[in-house]
């Protein structure tokens, strides 16, 4: 959950034809996969595509349907009769095809006797892609204090291909995933989502228990919870990082008064953006770099997400705040333009889905206990509320937010230092789950479970059960190194 890329949220297959095998479902759709390569994966995969109705009240036609995107890393072991691992992605926005290399180094030991599946969601990818990427706005020389969001909307809404909004949504994306696992036949399968891609868990497990043998779950976004206030949480990450360094001796030295030189920058950005003339990083021009206080705090706030780019945190703050821009605006300035990476966000379902499924469920008083922090104001909820204000606006489904009970083996982990769904968006979950276990992985950020809780995973989707298996990897110490001057790491 980061956030998107327009213009107003600055941070924010080829198939060879081969090999083709045709799997019948019983809702007589069939789904054709043949071999094909994904780029940064070595072995071969299987892609395809499933035609699904984009509004479901009305039959499906050449104006009414997603083309769903489709890779399968197939078992190691072909002999292996296990059922699949489905991955969700994460976002809302993410594409699932595009984060296949990620996963498929991460999780080598379930590939062994698992497929492996990758869904593009309706809206991203090449389903439907809702993509509203606004080209060569350079981040480091944009002056968004001067955007008006109304007018970026409405250039949004103009510039996408003709769609029907109210149809992506997280229910109707989880419908095309169970159409597909109809389509290729597959009687059930383990789930691994991560970050929004629990709130896609959680929702496969409340219409379609039946179809899912294992979840395992990443950073939580339960049903109840409203996803778009981040002041807090983001604060508390922070605090984290000031005990830290506060306890690591060479980083008290070099940093004695790291939360004043924080509260000092923020006042200096409060009064206005710093314009800092430069040349910038990524092609080596002379540019004027405008910092405004959203553009440095939601930098800052995107290191938090891992312990090992958060760092560099402490130096980035305090050469920030006497006067030394040039490491601040190398990382705000790290890519040329506001092109779209693989992996990156799909910002039109982004805001679709926030906008109508979470923010109209936040009440005034929730949205004012957030903007009260030091880190980032109303700023952690404020560029998602600023932008809904103009989406279009369609009802989530009445049941939308009640939480999840099905009986089915949950696996929930969290990281301790997540700035965005820390450990009590765990016991949040846990709580109506009869048939779960909440990890939290002491010395992890965001989706820290397929870097550091991999056997776990293999383990809990081999067994289905939550007894005699090793959870060791979530006690597992890290150390705390800190950036501290231009020559190492300490």
């Amino acid at each position: 959950m980061k956030i998107t890329n327009f213009g107003w949220l600055i941070l924010v297959c080829t198939a060879l034809g081969v090999n083709t095998k045709t799997y019948a479902a019983p809702s007589d759709a069939t789904l054709t996969l043949v071999d094909c390569f994904v780029p940064k994966i070595k072995s071969k995969a299987k892609c395809g595509t499933l035609d699904v109705a984009e509004d479901r009240s009305k039959p499906m036609s050449e104006t009414n349907k997603v083309v769903l995107n489709i890779v399968l890393l197939p078992k190691f072991k072909e002999e292996s009769k296990e059922y699949p691992l489905m991955f969700l992605a994460g976002g809302p926005g993410q594409a699932a095809t595009e984060l296949a290399p990620a996963i498929d180094r991460f999780l080598s030991d379930t590939r062994q006797q698992h497929d492996i599946l990758f869904i593009d969601q309706r809206g991203t990818g090449k389903s439907n892609p809702l993509s509203c990427d606004d080209d060569l706005i350079d981040a480091l020389a944009l002056d968004d204090s001067a955007i008006s969001i109304q007018k970026d909307v409405e250039k949004c809404l103009k510039e996408m291909p003709p769609r029907h909004l109210p149809s992506y949504n997280t229910y109707d994306s989880i419908k095309d995933f169970e159409a597909v696992r109809e389509a290729l036949g597959f009687d059930k399968v383990h789930l691994l989502g991560g970050s929004y891609g629990t709130r896609a868990g959680f929702a496969y497990l409340k219409l379609f228990p039946q179809s899912i043998e294992t979840a395992i779950l990443d950073s939580n976004a339960p049903m109840e919870l409203v996803i778009g206030m981040f002041g807090k949480t983001s604060e508390r990450a922070f605090d984290m990082l000031l005990a830290d360094c506060s306890t690591n001796e060479k980083c008290q030295t070099a940093f004695p008064n790291l939360k004043q030189d924080y509260l000092s920058l923020v006042a200096q950005l409060d009064k206005g953006p710093i314009k800092h003339k430069t040349f910038h990083p990524a092609t080596g021009k002379p540019v004027e770099a405008i910092l405004s206080k959203n553009k440095v705090t939601e930098a800052m706030r995107s290191t938090l997400y891992d312990l090992g780019s958060r760092q560099m945190l402490p130096y980035m703050i305090n050469r920030a705040a006497n006067g030394d821009l040039r490491f601040l605006t190398a990382f705000i300035g790290r890519t040329v333009d506001s092109e779209r990476s693989a992996g990156g966000m799909y910002p039109g379902l982004t805001m679709n889905i926030l906008c109508n499924e979470d923010i109209p469920r936040g009440k005034t008083e929730a949205f004012d206990a957030d903007a009260d922090n030091y880190f980032n104001g109303k700023l952690g909820h404020s560029n998602f509320t600023d932008v809904c204000q103009y989406w279009p606006k369609w009802p989530a489904p009445v049941d939308f937010a009640e939480p999840v009970t099905a009986d089915v083996p949950v696996l929930l982990f969290s990281g301790s230092y997540d700035p965005v769904t820390p450990p009590a968006y765990g016991e949040m979950a846990l709580k109506n789950l009869p048939n779960a276990k909440h990890v939290e992985i002491k010395n992890g950020a965001h989706v820290a479970s397929i870097r550091q809780c991999t056997s776990l995973i293999s383990a809990f989707i081999s067994v289905g059960k939550f007894d005699d298996l090793d959870y060791s990897c979530a006690d597992k110490s890290v150390p705390m190194m800190f950036f501290t001057d231009m020559n190492q790491l300490h």
